[in-house]
């Protein structure tokens, strides 16, 4: 008998597309618009989501930290996050500051995380795709966000876009894209990708042999 795959691995079958067309049928929002791959080809990444908000706040001597390194709203997202989670911040899509670069990449890389998806900035962005450590971002900034937000909350529900993001949903991202679905649809999201992959694989042998004759016939 065939052991069924967890939610993650199942998930992994499929590109976000895919997974967006199933979310669309069951009326689910959960693309996050306007976030890119920061590195072409680095594949498809499934994860449970680790939600971070970052609050504005512009020179908080509770944030600070003197030169390089992370700042100290990051450490707290460093210390927390595990093995299998996307962290994925809310920095409310700011365009100003990074709060996300090499440094951070290698130690969530060592502790297992899958990736990083930012409503915000990154930066290191060469650090970063040499060490093959997959981050989205909104936009790329070298300057540090250390004197521009302040630590806002961790493990907490976050809404980008009109998507909310509650701790332990699941995250798929790859370079179409980044989506959250949310853990009490996750089995009835795969029950629809599998007829829709199907579909799909139907359509696409019928387009390549010539014998297809309509839309709606598979």
């Amino acid at each position: 008998m065939t052991t069924p795959l967890d939610p993650l691995s199942a998930l992994a079958q499929y590109d976000t597309s895919l997974l967006s067309d199933a979310l669309d049928e069951l009326g689910i929002l959960g693309v996050l618009p306007g976030i890119e791959a920061r590195r072409i080809g680095q594949g498809l990444v499934v994860g449970r989501a680790l939600p971070v908000r970052l609050q504005p706040k512009s020179n908080d001597p509770s944030a600070y930290r003197f030169g390089g390194g992370v700042g100290k709203p990051l450490e707290q997202v460093l210390q927390t996050m595990r093995d299998g989670d996307v962290v994925v911040m809310d920095l409310g899509g700011s365009n100003r500051a990074a709060a996300w670069g090499g440094l951070a990449s290698r130690i969530a890389q060592r502790r297992g995380v899958r990736g990083t998806i930012m409503w915000g900035a990154c930066r290191d962005v060469e650090e970063i795709r040499a060490i093959g450590y997959p981050v989205w971002s909104v936009a790329t900034c070298p300057r540090r966000s250390r004197n521009e937000f302040t630590f806002g909350g961790i493990n907490v529900p976050i809404t980008i876009s009109g998507v909310t993001i509650e701790p332990g949903d699941y995250i798929a991202a790859d370079d179409s894209g980044v989506l959250s679905i949310p853990r009490a649809a996750v089995e009835r999201v795969l029950e629809l990708a599998a007829t829709i992959d199907a579909q799909e694989r139907s359509l696409e042998a019928q387009i390549c042999n010539g014998t297809l004759s309509s839309w709606d016939a598979v």
